[in-house]
């Protein structure tokens, strides 16, 4: 199921505490598929201290189901694209999703 957070930290950081192996597309919206990224929901550069409090300043589109949330952020980002983050996703999974996604790797 998709949950989108957007300045309700709580409420994100309860669906993590649901849903830890779950992935998470931080929508900073724009033109560029660099910055809009999907991680998993453990993501070191998600969890950063600095950024304790205001993780969901940007939009946080989450699911514990990736092909609903890759579904999602081809519709939400069009012909805009995204990215898979390098740092939490295995190289086999980007692989394997390079097949069923319309995205860009980076």
């Amino acid at each position: 199921m998709i949950s989108i957070f957007k300045g309700n930290e709580e409420r994100y950081l309860g669906w993590h505490q649901l849903n830890p192996e779950g992935y998470v597309f931080n929508h900073f919206k724009g033109s560029d598929p660099g910055y809009n990224k999907i991680h998993t929901a453990d993501c070191r550069t998600l969890w950063r201290e600095k950024d304790h409090g205001a993780r969901t300043k940007v939009e946080k589109i989450c699911s514990d189901n990736l092909e609903e949330l890759l579904n999602m952020s081809d519709v939400i980002r069009r012909n805009k694209g995204y990215s898979l983050c390098k740092i939490c996703m295995k190289e086999e999974q980007i692989k394997r999703l390079r097949s069923i996604a319309t995205f860009l790797y980076r």
